[in-house]
């Protein structure tokens, strides 16, 4: 039914027009009574062989949902009920920022994917903090950035005020200085820059009373030194 009705209907819209109007029937469904329950027994798999233990956390299953899809955690507890062993929201920014001009989402139909240029759109690191003390059980990765604005130089500022701001909701971090779509960002993959930005927050990490796991979003630089990114 999806692929011969409802896929073919949203193909006539814009992709990321689609992509935020889906939210609001998503939770509309998991509030009638029951309906929850009913989506988790459809694809919620709970069996021990599926569980990963990574970074000091036990995933439910490997499968996840990367950043990008939440960025502002308005839908996590309903897209758990799917099944996914984890769910990151992000990319986070320290302020709201509208991203990129539209359009910036396009359609891959041959390929079966998209291309995104949307910059890090996101209302902010407080906004989605507001959302996550309502939590009950899912483990959740913060994604982190820095504002379009922010130069280079104040630029561990904001992975700071983000890191701070999201340590007492989410189970790990992942940090993002990969995006192509921020101006100037992968400057931050420069052996000195990263460095300072890793070992910041490696140090605020290690005085909190249970750190946790930081991780390098897509950083070929660190990837070389270290085993996956893991900081």
């Amino acid at each position: 039914m999806y692929r011969l009705l409802v896929k073919p209907f949203l193909f006539l819209f814009d992709p990321e027009w689609v992509h935020h109007t889906v939210f609001a029937p998503l939770k509309l469904l998991n509030k009638i009574p029951g309906m929850g329950a009913l989506i988790r027994s459809l694809y919620q798999v709970k069996d021990k062989r599926l569980e990963r233990k990574l970074f000091g956390l036990t995933f439910p299953n490997p499968v996840g949902l990367a950043a990008g899809f939440d960025k502002d955690a308005k839908l996590y507890h309903e897209l758990s009920n799917f099944g996914f062993g984890f769910i990151e929201i992000g990319t986070l920014t320290p302020k709201p920022q509208p991203g990129n001009p539209k359009k910036r989402l396009f359609r891959l139909p041959q390929d079966q994917g998209l291309i995104n240029r949307l910059g890090f759109n996101n209302q902010g690191v407080e906004a989605a903090v507001e959302r996550l003390k309502k939590n009950k059980g899912v483990l959740i990765g913060g994604n982190i950035g820095k504002n379009k604005l922010t130069s280079n130089k104040e630029a561990v500022s904001d992975y700071v005020k983000c890191f701070e701001a999201l340590f007492p909701h989410v189970d790990y971090f992942v940090v993002n200085v990969s995006s192509p779509n921020t101006p100037n960002l992968r400057a931050l993959q420069d052996k000195a820059p990263l460095t300072y930005l890793l070992q910041t927050l490696k140090d605020l990490n290690l005085k909190k009373p249970t750190p946790k796991p930081i991780l390098a979003k897509n950083c070929a630089r660190l990837a070389r030194g270290t085993t996956n990114g893991h900081y």
